[in-house]
């Protein structure tokens, strides 16, 4: 793989979507069987904790609710969902607040259980889902969305702004976008934390992440107003935390099971992404916020 210099100064290993694809695959049991025991089984994201939030099922739900809210997305609105994963945000959308929605995804394995989870919920009527990359949208008409929704999932484009491209090409005059994700929040990292960072990095298979200020100044740059950013770091610690002990042990028995054949290196690394993304975070080099704004 070749490097890849990004703007917060942290030198990473550039990741294909053949890569996404792959580690999606061979992680599937991790997130789509034992993610959690009290989440929907298809949300594959760090839950909301507020005052009165008590299991992680709550927490996920609070995080799509504030999604929502931040572009006030109601039953008039058309949705194009990058988020990714098993469905669990574009059927929301559609079942809780009403929308019509696309889905764009990379992973046909994750299309198939996204397309069944919508007959699942009832809207399938509803919500359309395509193989499609996010930073290009070739099946997407320009001019054709109004709400553009990315939850934990931009981050894996190699340059953000390829997707903020052609998130202001399919969105409507009028359009909404809101991009909820991990984002750099320094620029000169320690030893330490640039070594926290990048083994996070690897182990989820993710090239960078943006620095909040230049994702921010992307938008700008590109015509969006009404920038807002919601750092929602203090929200999602209980989520980082429970996979930061999952870590604890799953990296051990990992090791075991690796050895003996039966844990791909693959789930391995994801078990130490799991372990540094909680001291990364709370070591303020990397932060965790709700970014929407308005063409």
């Amino acid at each position: 793989m070749s490097k890849h210099k990004q703007r917060d100064g942290i030198n990473t290993e550039k990741t294909s979507n053949d890569d996404v694809r792959d580690y999606y695959s061979q992680c599937h049991s991790i997130y789509h069987e034992k993610w959690s025991d009290d989440s929907d089984r298809e949300s594959i994201h760090y839950g909301y904790f507020d005052e009165g939030t008590e299991t992680l099922g709550e927490a996920v739900h609070n995080m799509k609710s504030k999604l929502a809210d931040s572009v006030d997305l109601g039953p008039d609105d058309r949705v194009l969902d990058c988020s990714g994963g098993y469905g669990d945000n574009a059927t929301w959308q559609a079942k809780e607040r009403g929308a019509e929605v696309v889905g764009l995804n990379i992973s046909p394995l994750q299309l198939s259980y996204a397309r069944e989870l919508a007959k699942e919920r009832g809207v399938d009527d509803k919500v359309e889902f395509r193989e499609d990359d996010f930073t290009k949208m070739e099946t997407v008409e320009d001019n054709s969305f109004d709400v553009v929704w990315g939850l934990e999932s931009i981050c894996y484009a190699d340059d953000k702004r390829e997707f903020l491209e052609q998130a202001k090409r399919v969105l409507k005059d009028d359009g909404r976008i809101v991009v909820t994700d991990w984002y750099m929040e320094k620029r000169d990292l320690s030893f330490i934390e640039d070594l926290m960072v990048t083994q996070w990095l690897k182990g989820w298979r993710l090239s960078n992440y943006a620095h909040i200020d230049d994702f921010q100044d992307d938008l700008a740059d590109l015509g969006f107003e009404n920038i807002t950013s919601e750092n929602a770091e203090d929200n999602i610690m209980k989520s980082a935390f429970d996979i930061f002990l999952f870590s604890l042990w799953g990296y051990p028995l990992g090791k075991l099971l690796n050895f003996f054949g039966r844990q791909n290196d693959t789930e391995l690394g994801n078990a130490v992404a799991c372990f540094y993304q909680y001291p990364a975070l709370k070591s303020d080099a990397v932060t965790y916020s709700i970014v929407s704004a308005e063409l």
